[in-house]
Parts: C-alpha cells; structure tokens; sequence
C-alpha cells in the first residue's frame, strides 16, 4: 500500500489581505494527478486543513471540490484530523455524508482509545493501522488547579499527551494487530524548526514533548502544525510533511514536500515527493540609498502566478514615504510588493513595540494573541508566578473558545 503524508493546508489563508486560493487550487489539482501516478492507496492529512475555524465559502468549495474529485478519480481513501486552526465539530458535521465519499474525518478525540483506530484496507485483512489522534486541547490532556505553576502544567500537558498515545498504542496490542502502525499528531516537538505563520499551540509552548513522548509501538508519527518538512530525531520515525505552500514570507526558501508511506512485507519505507512551486515568495532587503536599484534588479520568479515580495529597507525611517515610491518603481514589473517593512525586521519577534514602525508589521500581531498577552502580562509587577500561571490559562480558554465557538457549552 501507499500513503500519502500531508497536513497544514491552511484552507482559506490570506497574506496580507491577499488570498491564497489560486495556490491552494493548483496544489489540490497536483495532487490529484500524484495520487495516480504514485498509484496512492490514501492521503493522510495531519490537522489544519483551514486557516480558521469559520473559513470562506471558497475555503469550503475548494475543500468539497478535492473530496469529490478524488472519490470519482478511484480508489483513494481520504483521511483527515483536526488541527488547532480547524473546528472540530464543523470538520465532523458532514462525516456521515463523507464517509458514502470514502472520506474519514476526526475531529474530537475518541474517548475510548479502540475508536481511534482505522485499518487499511479494511479490519478484516489490515496491512496498516493508523491511530488518529487530532490535536489535543487542554481539556484532553489535564484538569486544572488555580495556584499551579508554569512548570506544573508543562508536565502535565507533557503527561497527558503520552497518556494518550500510550493508552492508544495498548489498544494496539489489544487488538493484537501485527501489521505497521502509523499514529497521527498535531503538535510542537522540541527542537523542531519553526517559521512566522504557526500560532502557539498551548500558550508559552507549554504543550511542547519530545519524540521519545510517541510510544515504539508507532512504526511512523505523521505530524502537523509546523510548516517546515523536517524530521524530529534521528531515523525518521516522527516527522512533519510541513505546508504544501509557503505560508508566509519566512518559509521563502524551503522547499515543500509531501511524504510517500510504502507498506510492504510488514515495514514502512518512505520518501519526499517534492510540491511544485506555484507562486514564489520573496524577501528583499535593501537600504533607502539602492531602493531603487534593488527593484529594478529583482527579477526571481518561479511558478506560473505572479511572485509576491516582502521588501525591508533596513534604515527606513517612519517619515520616509516608501508606499509612493515603491509603487512607482514597480508598475511594469512582473512581481508584487505586498510588505514594505521599515527597519529592522525581526521587530515581531522580539516584540519590542516601540521598534514596530510598519502597520502591516502591528497587524500581523493579531495573528499571534497569546505573544501579545504573554507581552503584557511581562509588564505587570502585581502577580505572582502562580498568578501569572492562572492568567495564561485562562486567556488561553478564550482563545480556544473564540476559535471554537462550540465549546462555549463545555467552559
């Protein structure tokens, strides 16, 4: 059998108010045609096939469009999990409709650890088994005590998190299942490489494991939420197929991949499959002083859609009118400019604000909530450690229920 190991489409994602769905739409036909020339027996999507819990309408058709493709193109099993982007119970709405489509969606974790099992091709003669487990809210891995501190609650959410790949990987041995097993995750492994576009997962990373967290039982850990492809030790077993696209301007120069899972004589080989590049993003750094020479000298294009540039003019003053300027200069050339950053460019990361001299630069914050308030909350002097604890806790529920209005219920 062959399996195909995706994740982080991020369905209805902007950048800089510009829509992504032409990409996406040319990634989804690629993969149609991989899917028959690699002879795919399912495509494994590991979390955050949306950008937000209520995606666009387009985000929805793309979607539908690519299930409904597939099932009449053959015989491709669809296999989805939630991430912390995507609305559980939106993803799990239509499954009776999408299972007639041979199309698995998981959304909440199954309570009883048996359910999280799916077997290719079929129970009764599996060469596969793959665990899906979705992302993981706080809600599935601990219960919450006022007082704690940081670091109780990043062994917690540690613990909770190998509790439930455990007690998954025992339903294994119940089910006395003697072919490979693949688990899914939508998760941050410590160590791994990171870019701009993934949001924290738990705030202050406290949700962050090791790969020693995936029990030996997993002959492959799928796993989602970071956008570089990268495996996260040293055989391979526990990786990241990464976003098929470029996210944001950060990931300019990785080259994106989908994984190739063959299952033959019990083992599992795999491989990367390279992902076209459908619109190139680029970072050009310059100074005011060749503002002008840098454009007219840019020339790097690939993909058949227009390249997108995030222009940083490392000693741009505010006052300098660069909007005007770089318009001039870039009206018969064949590439957008869709950032001008003024300064130094990693102003987001430390979050410095008073170094934040863009307003493009302050309105991708809202993108990054719990850096703002961990940010904020740096500026208080009137909480304790365990207070501040508390605090992140809370702000985190907020967040998870702002982005999933259907746990209003359950808070």
């Amino acid at each position: 059998m062959k399996i195909l190991h995706t994740a982080d489409w991020h369905l209805g994602k902007l950048l800089n108010d510009q829509s992504r769905d032409a990409e996406h739409g040319l990634f989804l036909e690629w993969l149609l045609t991989v899917v028959k020339s690699e002879k795919i027996d399912a495509i494994l999507v590991a979390g955050d096939i949306f950008d937000t819990a209520n995606p666009p309408q387009s985000a929805l058709q793309r979607y539908y469009d690519f299930v409904s493709r597939l099932f009449a193109q053959g015989d491709c099993e669809l296999i989805l999990t939630a991430g912390n982007h995507d609305s559980a119970a939106q993803l799990e709405a239509p499954k009776g409709v999408l299972h007639s489509l041979k199309t698995r969606v998981v959304g909440f974790l199954p309570e009883d650890p048996q359910d999280r099992i799916h077997y290719l091709p079929n129970a009764e003669n599996p060469k596969v088994a793959i665990a899906l487990l979705p992302f993981l809210r706080d809600h599935d891995l601990r219960i919450g005590k006022a007082g704690e501190t940081a670091e109780e609650i990043r062994a917690q959410l540690a613990e909770g998190i190998s509790a439930r790949y455990a007690e998954t990987a025992q339903a294994l041995t119940e089910a006395t299942v003697t072919c490979p097993a693949i688990a899914t995750g939508h998760l941050t492994v410590v160590g791994s490489k990171t870019s701009d576009s993934e949001r924290d997962i738990h705030i202050g990373g406290l949700g962050s494991i090791t790969p020693g967290h995936f029990p030996a039982a997993f002959d492959y850990v799928a796993l989602g939420h970071l956008h570089r492809p990268q495996a996260t030790d040293e055989n391979g077993r526990v990786r990241y197929s990464g976003s098929p696209i470029a996210l944001s301007f950060s990931e300019s120069n990785d080259q994106k991949e989908v994984r190739i899972l063959t299952i033959a004589e019990g083992k599992i080989e795999q491989s990367a499959l390279p992902v076209p590049v459908f619109r190139k993003l680029s970072q050009l750094r310059t100074r005011t002083a060749d503002l002008e020479k840098s454009i007219t000298g840019f020339s790097e294009k690939a993909g058949n859609l227009r390249t997108w540039v995030e222009l940083i003019v490392e000693d741009a003053l505010l006052e300098d009118n660069l909007t005007e300027r770089v318009a001039s200069l870039i009206a018969d050339r064949d590439f957008d400019v869709l950032k001008v950053i003024r300064g130094r460019s990693d102003s987001l990361v430390s979050l410095s604000v008073d170094e934040v001299t863009d307003d493009e630069a302050i309105e991708s914050l809202l993108d990054q909530p719990a850096r703002v308030f961990e940010h904020l909350l740096d500026q208080q002097e009137q909480f304790s450690d365990g207070e501040v604890a508390e605090l992140k806790l809370a702000f985190a529920r907020l967040v998870e229920i702002e982005a999933q209005p259907e746990l209003i219920e359950t808070a």
